[in-house]
């Protein structure tokens, strides 16, 4: 989520996206390497159009009371404020969600799927599905 925040940051700013670095097990820090944030950053750019939409549409889901937001000036941004609209709905919905962060809900929503790689289509067996219509004598 650092590498998205930055990313639009950087874009907004009309600057070059940074390689964050990122706390690792008992205080260590690592920095992301150059090209997993670069397929990160293009993968979410290439989705963040339609992220933002399906974030929109559950927006008064989790904030019955949720008011228009500014644009930030690029999709990525936009994306990213729809979330962060999204997850101050739910901690303000249900107090039990309070310390849940935004990465969690875009983990949640997209079923952990927010920055993973296209997987491409996957032909279905249908000899088993033919296999259960025959009874056996």
């Amino acid at each position: 989520m650092t590498v998205l925040v930055l990313a639009a940051q950087a874009a907004a700013a009309g600057w070059a996206a940074a390689r964050p670095w990122l706390a690792g097990r008992e205080g260590s820090r690592w920095q992301v390497p150059a090209s997993t944030a670069r397929s990160w950053r293009s993968r979410f750019a290439a989705r963040a159009g339609a992220l933002r939409q399906a974030l929109m549409g559950v927006l008064p889901l989790a904030d019955p009371a949720a008011r228009p937001f500014a644009p930030a000036g690029s999709s990525a941004g936009d994306c990213l404020a729809a979330l962060e609209a999204v997850t101050a709905g739910l901690r303000r919905r249900f107090p039990q969600l309070a310390a849940v962060t935004a990465h969690e809900v875009a983990a949640h929503l997209t079923g952990g799927l927010w920055l993973a790689p296209q997987v491409s289509a996957v032909r279905l067996n249908t000899t088993l599905l033919a296999a259960d219509a025959i009874l056996p004598s």
